[in-house]
């Protein structure tokens, strides 16, 4: 276990609301930054993280988006941080993902005071993959206005793929069993170059463990992206972000560009290769957040 009295490198602005919202008899930590009183308010982004990701480290990303008068929902998906501690970590799969999904976009939904207002739907890394499915086959899809991923896990990176030695036996072990646990082996220093998230992560999370059907469906689900019948049911009504790390070597964004090309031309998308961005482009580098992060504001602000 790693220790969570870990100070984050960062010192925000404003202070988020932590909420535990109850469903399936799970209790989902939920995490809002509010739009300050003085900022106009701009959209509501719901973002799913990546492999056993949590909300502290997204404190810089979420903070500003919040003082350019974007409001972040963010949860603790199944699985993962504080939703699914101790025993329960990396339990899920392919429906519980969407499921909770589907719950927590419904909720927001229903809490608007405007009701043709639509969101923005975000992801990183697994969460990137789920949020470019969410656009093909999501229940709520109608509601989603624009979606930007950053370094989605479409395909893994050589140097990371022979790591996680699960990739080739996990449908079988899928079968067998679902629930037992691997460490998934992610070196740090692939993560990002920025020392104090490096030296964060290390202390904070120590390893990052996944099971078997986590796994398995998180390859499956990024697999699927390279598919031509399956990419061509983009709804062309959600505008599209991706951006992807040259240097990441935890998800290729060899894959990225394999989906990016598979999308009709009727598509409103943008590609963008971050050069010497690592995998995860939120915490990065000054130079390479802050160019990022503009990005993104841009993308949103069209």
């Amino acid at each position: 276990m790693g220790d969570s009295s870990v100070p984050i490198p960062y010192e925000p602005k404003g202070t988020p609301l932590v909420e535990f919202i109850e469903y399936d008899k799970i209790n989902f930590k939920t995490v809002t930054w509010k739009v300050p009183e003085n900022v106009e308010y701009k959209g509501k982004i719901i973002y799913v993280h990546g492999f056993a990701e949590h909300s502290s480290i997204y404190t810089e990303a979420f903070d500003k988006l919040s003082q350019y008068g974007y409001e972040i929902f963010f949860f603790d998906q199944r699985g993962a941080g504080e939703t699914s501690p101790g025993e329960y970590v990396g339990k899920t799969d392919e429906y519980h993902t969407f499921d909770d999904l589907d719950f927590m976009i419904k909720h927001n939904l229903e809490q608007r005071s405007d009701q043709d207002e639509k969101f923005i739907l975000a992801g990183h890394s697994m969460g990137g993959a789920i949020v470019l499915n969410y656009a093909i086959k999501g229940k709520y899809k109608n509601s989603i206005k624009k979606i930007f991923a950053i370094g989605p896990l479409i395909k893994l990176h050589p140097k990371t793929e022979p790591n996680i030695f699960i990739r080739i036996g996990a449908p079988i072990i899928n079968r067998l069993f679902p629930n037992m646990k691997f460490d998934s082996q992610l070196k740090y220093n692939y993560i990002t170059s920025n020392p104090k998230w490096i030296e964060y992560i290390a202390k904070h999370d120590t390893k990052l463990i996944g099971t078997a059907r986590q796994f398995n469906d998180m390859f499956a689900r990024g697999h699927i992206l390279t598919k031509e019948d399956y990419v061509a049911k983009f709804d062309p009504k959600i505008s599209l972000l991706v951006c992807h790390g040259t240097d990441d070597n935890v998800n290729w964004i060899k894959g990225t560009s394999t989906f990016i090309n598979l999308l009709a031309e009727k598509i409103n998308k943008k590609f963008l290769p971050i050069q010497n961005g690592r995998h995860s482009l939120l915490i990065e580098n000054d130079v390479i957040f802050n160019q990022v992060f503009n990005d993104v504001v841009d993308f949103l602000n069209e």
